[in-house]
């Protein structure tokens, strides 16, 4: 099942409308929760906006997996008809009525010909935040244990590369639910998580199990590592071997729906910088990129590449000028590079 994307909406305090002061207490009031026991479905209704209400629908998958029904529509005085959110092209689908506050009800709208089921009719119950927090938990505990499980399928031989990713995941993984907006060098957060980032953990963990899950791609790594890599969080390194002991690689990635998350550059590493292993293809490097651009007192970017079997380990220290919010850190598996025709 695939997994959306989670927009992490972190609300406290006071927020200040065009109108009037909206206190933490009258949103909280707002978006409403609602869960079905059986299922694992959770309802969202979103208030915030007196023009319409937002209706997001989540349906459970495998651990670390799940989908979402995104819709609106307005409210006709205790009950909501709403119908799925589409593009320009598409139908609207079944129109369907919400109704009920400490339990909610999803029925169809009246007045339909042959409406289609979404997957969501029937009973919900109200969810408190600290139950909600309590049903996150549980199933990022599900999450973390089937992503040890799906290591385990990278088999002994390719362990140390498996203790490594394991060493920068607590930060990798803060780094996305928080969409880059913590340094390359800072510790992972010690503060206690909101259900919206434990939420966001769990879509996080699930692409970390999809990453390991992925068997390895057809063909045999060259000895000088060249090919098109990935690091399942929608990063991709190319790297290109030249016939002088250089390379030429280049840094892609499209982190989280954000367009400033979305961003590529690419430079040369010399030969002269390159460390290679004795009687192995292996190699490192640590490599301060020679921008004429930067200016004068801005530090140079910092590009740590370390080559190992089929996976590159990647750190970019002072790179922002380069990533922006987003960032190239990761631990990449070598792919062939595509064969054109």
């Amino acid at each position: 099942m695939r997994s959306s994307r989670l927009v992490l909406s972190l609300l406290a305090g006071w927020i200040v409308s065009a109108e009037h002061l909206v206190s933490a207490a009258e949103v909280a009031d707002a978006i409403r929760h609602y869960h079905d026991e059986e299922s694992g479905r959770i309802v969202r209704l979103d208030e915030t906006d007196p023009a319409k209400v937002r209706v997001q629908v989540r349906f459970p998958g495998d651990p670390g997996f799940f989908s979402l029904w995104q819709g609106e529509g307005v409210k006709e005085g205790n009950e909501v008809i709403f119908s799925r959110i589409v593009g320009e092209e598409e139908a609207p689908g079944a129109k369907f009525l919400a109704k009920g506050g400490g339990r909610l009800e999803i029925e169809f709208a009246p007045d339909q010909t042959e409406p289609g089921d979404e997957g969501f009719l029937g009973e919900y119950r109200r969810l408190s935040e600290d139950k909600r927090l309590s049903l996150a938990q549980r199933e990022l505990k599900l999450a973390e244990n089937s992503l040890g499980k799906a290591q385990r399928s990278w088999g002994t031989s390719q362990d140390p590369n498996v203790k490594e990713w394991n060493l920068r995941w607590p930060l990798l993984r803060d780094r996305w639910i928080h969409r880059g907006q913590i340094r390359t060098d800072a510790p992972p957060k010690s503060s206690p998580l909101t259900v919206d980032e434990v939420f966001a953990l769990i879509e996080t963990t699930g692409q970390a199990i999809a990453f390991f899950q992925q068997p390895p791609p057809e063909g045999l790594v060259p000895p000088d590592g060249s090919g098109n890599y990935d690091d399942g969080f929608g990063g991709g390194v190319t790297l290109r071997a030249r016939a002088d002991g250089s390379y030429r690689i280049g840094f892609g990635w499209q982190r989280g729906d954000l367009e400033a998350m979305g961003s590529d550059f690419s430079l040369d590493l010399p030969a002269t910088e390159i460390r290679r292993e004795r009687g192995s293809d292996d190699w490192t490097v640590d490599y301060l990129h020679p921008d004429p651009e930067v200016p004068q007192g801005e530090g140079r970017a910092r590009i740590q590449v370390k080559k190992s079997g089929r996976f590159l380990w990647v750190r970019v220290l002072d790179g922002v000028r380069y990533t922006g919010p987003g960032w190239a850190d990761g631990i990449y598996r070598w792919g062939p590079i595509p064969v054109e025709g």
